[in-house]
Order: C-alpha cells, then structure tokens, then sequence
C-alpha cells in the first residue's frame, strides 16, 4: 500500500499471546502459527479483520497488519492476519487461527466486523469471512481463486498457481463463500478483464460493485493517492458512505490526475474509439499541454469515418460479424438501444437457419437482438430479399426476442428481455416476439397460454407476433439479461425485475419444507422410475410433495417464497424458484439425466438468492427410446437409492438416522415397461442406444 499505511520501524510490537483463550483476554496481543500471525489492537467496538498482500508480505520490520497505520487513525479495532510467504493463504494457518478465536469468543466483544484485502488479500478476506457469522467484505480487486479448471481467464499469477495448492477444496473458491457472508463491497476496475471475471464470479445478492474505470488492478493506491481511501474506509466502516460526494470527488480528482488522465486515453485508444480518443485528447491538453499521450494521439492522421457508422446507400442485409461473445463468456452492460425504423424480421422460409433479429435503417445486424437457444447456438443475421413484404407498425416498442413454448425455454429466453419494461414504463404500445421457426399459429398460443406469467409480472402491454418483417416507428432492444451459461447469473436489472415483480404479486404462502415431484407429468416428459419412493420418504419427514403443473403460476411463486427447504429433480421448476426463494434457504438438486446443466442452476442459485445447491448425482442408468442415442428432456433416469438417501441426509434434508424402504429392482422395471407401453415404444440404456447408432 505504501508509507502511510505502515508504522515507523521500530514500533513495538504487542505481546506475545500463548493460545486463543489467553489472547481474548488482552486488548492487544500477538498470536503465531506457522505460515501466519494474528496481531490484534484493541480500538472501537468495529474490527477489521485485514490480509496482506504480494507487496506488503515480508515488507515491514518488525511485522505488522496490512493498513494498520491508516486503520490506527480511524480509532478502529486490528486483528492482521500476517502472512509469512506469497501463498495466498493456501495453508493450514489462518482458517486455524481465526476458528480459534472465534470459540474462544473473541469476535463476541465487537459490534461490527470487516474482513479486508487487496488482490492475494482480498481473495483470502472473502475465502475466510464465512468463518465468523455476520461478518462483512470490502475486497479489493480480489482473486476469486487461482484455480484455472475454476477460473480459466486467471493467468496472471503463474507463480502462485503453480507452487502452492489449488486443488484442496477447502477454502478454494472464495464465490462459494459469498452467499455465507453478510455484505460484500467489491472494488475494482472492470475494464481489467480479469478483474471483472472475478467480480461476475463473487455477484450475489449481498455484494455490491464499486467500479473504478481504468484505475488498473491496484485501483486501492489511485484511491490513496486520490485521498479517496480513507473516507471510503471509514464510511463503509459506519454503514454510512456518501455515495454522491464519493463520486463527485471522484470525478474531480480523475479530471486532475496526470497518470489517469494517460490510462484513460491509452484504454480509450486500444479498444479502437478513435474520434472518442481524439477528442478527449484535446481536452487533455487544454489542462496538461505537455502530456505525452495526448500529443501522441493528435499527432496520428485523422481516422476516416466507418462506412458502418453511417447509413448505406445500397443496405448490406447480409452483413453478420458473428457474435461478440458465446454465451458463457456473457457481459452484462444492461444495454438497451433506442432505434428509429428499424426491420424486426422472424424466421422465414429461404433464408438460412436461425436467421432473425433486427436490422438498422442502413441494414446492420444489430448485435442486441441475437438469441441464444443453447449455450453454443444462436440466432445469425437475416437476410431480407428484394421485394420482401414489410409491414409499417405505428408506435414505440420492445423487442421480446424469441417466444418459446416449453416453460424452462420461455424462462431462460423469452422473459430473458423484460427487464427493459421496468425503466420504460408507460411508453410502450407492445413487446415483439418472434416465432421460433418462424411458426405462427404456435407462437400465437404460447401468448394465449402464458398470459397468466405476463400479468403475474404486472404487463398488460399487448404482446404481439409476426411472421414476416416489420417496421416499428421506433423500436427499444435491450440486452438479454438473463439466459444460457454465464447469463444464468442474470444482470442486476433482470434480476431485480424478476423478483420485485413476482413478489409484489404473491405472498409466501405453504411449508417450509418442499419436495417438487415430476410423477404427474405426462409419459412422454422425462422424471425418474420409483420417484414415488423418494416422496414418501420426504413425506415422512415434514415435506410438502407439490406438483407445480397442477399449480398457477402464483401458487408456484408463493409455495417458493415460504420454502426453507426445496429438494427437486432437476427441472424447468427449480429455475422459477430461484427468482424468489429467500437467502438463507438450501436446494438439494437429484440429477435424473447425464445432461442436467448443473453448473447453470449454481450460477443461477448463487446470484439470485445467494444459495450454494447441493447435487445428487446417483444415476446408475439412463433409459431413452431406441431411435434418441443422446440425454434430453424425454430420458428416464435410474437411480441409485441408497446413495441418493445418504447423500440427502449428508446435505442435512434428511436426518442421518432416517432408514428409508428402498424400492426393488423388479418394480423399477415394471414402471420401465409401463413407460414403455405408454410411449410406444421399448426404451433402452442410453449406452446401448449409442452402440446402435454407431453401428
């Protein structure tokens, strides 16, 4: 950090403690273990409990706690926790220490309690906070873990990732502390694409995001040097920061600074916004004449105009970059673009497959209204013939994007733009779905059918769909918010609208214990055989079995609202209710097909209601119709019961002395024929399905 975040050399140093209990006793003291020293000096009622750093390990003689000096004036109380080598805590010493304490009641004496780091630091004050209940985070510009099968776009630490233990589960993965964690503040600069990995990773919501555009990886010393820091600390540190005079300094102080100035114009220039570049660099000069950069920039040839930027004389309407980003790789920047005359054009027969979305006046792809319909495909531009028959549409819009029929697609991609309704509300005349397939008469019944969902969100805007291109007066595209791989994570406003929406319409209404069965759906839907043996048990042990297909859409939202406790087969039911289960719940999720997407009802899980689902997986085979050879929604699982019981009564959702009936094999197999006659056709293990294929 710097000077004036360290005492002078030579300060003494507080007194040795023996063990835990003897530490609680003294207001200052220090307690050593092997990789790591906790150094405590009693100030307020508030702690703050801080890591070091790579820069500050092995930086001060004699040792002392990483922002000690700034954290002395602020009259607060200091536990270090001092790290003896560059490990990222990846070692026995400071989980030991700070449980230590903790029973010997150390942490009882403070009203208030902040973990605290930067970089190496702030991955271990989020790893370790989960330790000590009702503590706080301010990390920042945290590694969420340094482990690459985890964290894949993490490469700039190859020494740390490749000397010290990233495998240990204990403590790897700070995102898996986050939900067990009161607040969370993460301060970083998102234009650090690692940095903003992290952050997406640790969301939840119990975090919020403090961004410092192009303030670097160490944006806490640009804070420092901003004289930023220390109002910072101390208002998060009395659960009251000025937010508009923080970022009106902020601004001031930016405008001022030389070296942000440079950061800012080098950004601005590598991510290719030339006219953007210059002109900020003649503002630059204005105060600074003789920066460097900025005549730099000025003195390059001026950039000629983008044929793209302006609108063609002769439209290109089969002009498609290709997508920005898969969809794992999703950024959330809650863009909505305002157009004017743009084309909606669906899916028609002669163009290719996919091909849909919005074209600008001049014919771009408009890169906003591509669809995801898995987490590898997507919709491509469309190509409008010549001669094509177009419809004028008066009024102000939205774009809906694709209007699916099952319920888990219409979740995940068709509500997935909604969020824009929120912001634009009273001044749409309709949301614009395209077909999927281009099929009319079908999409004009999933309106009809799944009017209930839209009016449980409160729009009563007309929805409409078309199957051949229109032209609104004017037309809003927001970004999808919510959808497959990283969108599972829903953006901030999705995630808001979603469950502010749907809990204004319902109140918590049921048990808090809640098994939702698929035995009641029809054949040809996929479930699990002898299901009837895991409702009894749960039956047995205070679970309500709900059948959401028997239930409205209110009646599903309210029973979720209640539930402390939800066990499900994986399924379309576990996504609506991780929009409004409370933080706090807990999910186990018994998987009954190879393809259950689990990571994405983690990702979901974790940033909607900050829940860590526990996972089932005790699939012995998969059954499939003789002509599928692949896991998909029609598969029937079978399962291992004795291992799905255990495992249930290890993620406490049944009690460990609970000895269920287990059904018999030759049962199993009797609902396996009845399947069968009632599908028409054997099915098969899907390895042997495969093997046929193949042959």
């Amino acid at each position: 950090m710097g000077e004036d975040d360290a005492k002078p050399p030579g300060a003494p140093q507080p007194p040795r403690a023996r063990s835990a209990k003897a530490a609680v006793r003294r207001n200052a003291f220090v307690l050593r273990d092997e990789f790591v020293d906790a150094y405590h000096v009693r100030g307020s009622d508030v702690l703050f409990v801080t890591f070091d750093d790579l820069g500050t390990v092995e930086e001060y003689d004699p040792p002392q706690p990483w922002m000690h000096r700034r954290l002395e004036r602020m009259d607060v109380s200091v536990l270090g926790m001092i790290a003896k080598r560059k490990d990222w805590y990846r070692n026995p010493s400071a989980a030991r220490l700070l449980t230590e304490l903790r029973d010997a009641g150390f942490f009882d004496r403070f009203s208030r309690i902040l973990f605290t780091g930067s970089s190496m630091g702030g991955y271990a004050a989020l790893t370790f906070a989960g330790l000590v209940p009702g503590a706080e985070v301010m990390a920042f510009s945290p590694q969420s873990t340094l482990n690459r099968d985890i964290a894949p776009f993490e490469e700039r630490f190859p020494y740390g990732h490749r000397k010290w233990d990233w495998e240990t589960p204990d403590f790897l993965d700070a995102a898996e502390a986050v939900p067990r964690t009161s607040q969370v503040w993460l301060i970083y600069d998102p234009f650090v694409p690692e940095d903003r990995a992290h952050a997406r990773r640790l969301d939840g919501p119990n975090v919020r995001h403090v961004k410092l555009g192009h303030f670097g990886h160490r944006a806490i010393r640009k804070l420092s040097k901003f004289r930023l820091l220390d109002p910072l600390v101390s208002g998060i540190a009395a659960g009251s920061v000025d937010w508009p005079a923080f970022w009106r300094d902020l601004r001031q102080a930016r405008r001022d600074n030389r070296a942000y100035l440079k950061t800012l114009l080098g950004n601005a220039e590598a991510a290719g916004h030339g006219q953007l570049t210059r002109a900020a660099a003649v503002r630059v000069l204005e105060k600074f004449p003789r920066n460097t950069v900025a005549r730099a920039i000025l003195a390059k040839r001026a950039e000629p105009a983008k044929l793209a930027e302006r609108p063609r004389e002769t439209p290109d309407w089969t002009h498609d970059p290709g997508p920005r980003a898969l969809s794992g790789d999703a950024v959330f920047t809650d863009a909505l673009l305002d157009l004017d005359r743009p084309l909606v054009v669906p899916e028609r027969p002669g163009d290719r497959k996919l091909a849909c979305g919005v074209l600008e006046p001049g014919g771009r792809f408009v890169e906003e209204s591509r669809s995801w319909i898995l987490p590898k495909k997507h919709t491509v531009a469309p190509t409008l013939l010549p001669g094509e028959d177009v419809s004028d549409l008066a009024g102000v819009h939205i774009f809906g994007g694709h209007l699916r029929g099952h319920f888990g697609h219409f979740l995940v991609e068709s509500s997935a733009r909604l969020w824009a309704l929120e912001r634009l509300q009273g001044r749409i005349d309709s949301v614009i779905y395209m077909p999927f397939r281009g099929k009319l008469r079908p999409a004009r019944k999933v309106i009809s059918s799944y009017r209930w969902f839209f009016d449980v969100l409160g729009i009563n805007t007309p929805i409409q769909t078309f199957d051949h291109a229109v032209r609104p007066e004017r037309l809003f595209v927001p970004e999808m918010g919510f959808g497959w791989g990283a969108r599972y994570a829903g953006s901030p406003a999705y995630r808001a609208f979603m469950r502010s929406r749907l809990e204004a319409a319902t109140e918590p209404r049921g048990g808090e214990k809640l098994y939702i069965s698929r035995s009641r759906l029809l054949p040809v839907r996929g479930r699990v055989l002898g299901e009837s043996a895991i409702e009894a048990a749960m039956a047995a042990n205070g679970y309500e079995i709900f059948h959401p297909q028997k239930a409205s859409i209110e009646e599903q939202v309210a029973r979720y609202r209640a539930a402390r406790d939800i066990v499900a087969l994986d399924g379309s039911a576990l996504h609506l209710a991780a929009f409004v289960m409370p933080p706090g719940g807990r999910v186990a999720i018994i998987l009954r097909r190879s393809k259950a997407n689990v990571a994405d009802y983690l990702t979901q899980y974790r940033a909607f209601c900050g829940i860590t689902p526990g996972v089932v997986d005790a699939l012995v085979t998969e059954w499939v119709a003789p002509d599928i050879a692949r896991s998909d929604y029609r598969s029937v699982g079978e399962l291992d019961f004795a291992k799905v019981f255990a495992r249930l009564a290890e993620l406490g959702m049944l009690p460990e002395e609970f000895r269920p009936d287990l059904p018999p094999r030759e049962a199993l197999m009797q609902e396996l024929a009845a399947f069968s006659e009632a599908r028409g056709a054997s099915l098969i293990p899907l390895a042997e399905a495969r093997m046929r294929a193949a042959e």
